[in-house]
């Protein structure tokens, strides 16, 4: 996929080796929670991660404005086009990509702050990110009171599924990948399978 395909959904606020902040306006969020995305650097090596968290701060104008009534639709969406607070999304890093070779774990740096970052779309991209997965060991390494670990081991398993066009043989590799690296964690090992049976059909 060539980089002016790619689509931005913001750039680097902040970030360390396990992590980065993304910034963007109201009509960038068009990713979610559990997405893969990628921040480009400026040696054009990349920087893999999935979004944890999306946080949409308040502001002073937001503040008074929560405190009228009947409040004018045109002044809600004057508000979101126009504040000057970014929505913050939190991605943790799962791996890293340099001179067209992929790899799991922290990268030698984080982006910098303003580097861009861009929704893994690409189907192709996708699928050879996630043929190896060895990035889900950063997942379940994650630090629990900062990363809900079982809900983003749950929704990223669901939507690449989805977007391998229901690859059972995938789902299959994967399941046993997560029972392998939470073999030590049944509290959190049960519920994720329990409710992972509802959507791959290989653990049924």
């Amino acid at each position: 996929m060539s980089n002016s395909d790619e689509k931005e959904i913001g750039r680097t606020l902040r970030a360390s080796t396990e992590g980065f902040i993304v910034g963007c306006r109201v009509e960038q969020l068009s990713a979610a929670f559990g997405d893969l995305v990628k921040a480009r650097l400026t040696d054009d090596s990349v920087v893999y991660g999935l979004i944890y968290k999306i946080d949409v701060e308040d502001d002073l104008l937001v503040r008074r404005l929560v405190l009228l009534d009947g409040l004018d639709p045109a002044m809600i969406e004057d508000q979101r086009q126009n504040r000057l607070v970014p929505i913050e999304m939190s991605v943790l890093t799962v791996g890293y990509g340099d001179n067209g070779r992929t790899a799991y774990g922290l990268s030698r740096r984080p982006p910098l702050s303003l580097d861009p970052v861009f929704a893994c779309t690409d189907l192709g991209e996708v699928q050879t990110f996630t043929d190896n997965l060895g990035y889900l060991r950063m997942i379940t390494r994650a630090d629990p009171s900062q990363v809900p670990i079982d809900q983003l081991l749950i929704t990223h398993l669901r939507n690449i599924f989805q977007k391998r066009g229901d690859d059972q043989a995938w789902a299959a590799v994967a399941i046993r990948e997560v029972i392998e690296l939470l073999r030590h964690d049944y509290q959190t090992l049960i519920p994720i399978l329990e409710t992972l049976s509802r959507t791959l059909p290989e653990i049924r």
